[in-house]
């Protein structure tokens, strides 16, 4: 562990060399890091062996609080450390559904990028498309959403 991520780990009130600890607020320290969008420190927890699965009490991911930041290079490091893009918190809503709800467009591309899928719902059945907070979110989602379609019916698969 290196002195900056202990140093990090302390003034955030975690145990020095407790990578997967729980704060007060229920926040491990890659959540911690995550919606700070603090790529370097989120670097070091995952090769420390840092939850990439952990969710807050909301049952949101790192994936999701790196997105309330605009953590555009956060949500890279994430995905390539494993993370899912593709998490449903209890409400059914993925990161990209609030990233395009909240109008994050350069989180909104990355995450169709990452292969987040544009037709997923909520359980109020409202998809990101339905939600978009902006012109620019909306002309992405209109793009992978007919990509998507395309695909399927070259795949010969019946969209439900």
């Amino acid at each position: 562990m290196t002195s900056q991520l202990a140093q990090w780990l302390t003034m955030q009130g975690f145990p020095t060399k407790a990578a997967n600890a729980v704060g007060a607020d229920g926040l491990t320290p890659l959540l911690r890091a995550a919606a700070e969008a603090n790529v370097e420190i989120l670097r070091q927890i995952v090769a420390e062996g840092g939850d990439i699965d952990a969710t807050t009490r909301d049952g949101n991911n790192a994936v999701w609080l790196a997105c309330k930041q605009d953590g555009v290079e956060a949500i890279k490091l994430l995905s390539a450390a494993g993370a899912n893009v593709h998490h449903r918190n209890p409400d059914g809503s993925t990161a990209l559904i609030y990233a395009a709800s909240a109008g994050k467009t350069e989180v909104v591309a990355l995450l169709l990028a990452l292969g987040a899928d544009p037709a997923q719902e909520n359980i109020d059945g409202f998809s990101a498309l339905d939600l978009a907070a902006n012109i620019e979110c909306l002309q992405l989602l209109r793009v992978a959403s007919r990509q998507r379609r395309d695909r399927l019916k070259v795949e010969g698969m019946v969209e439900t």
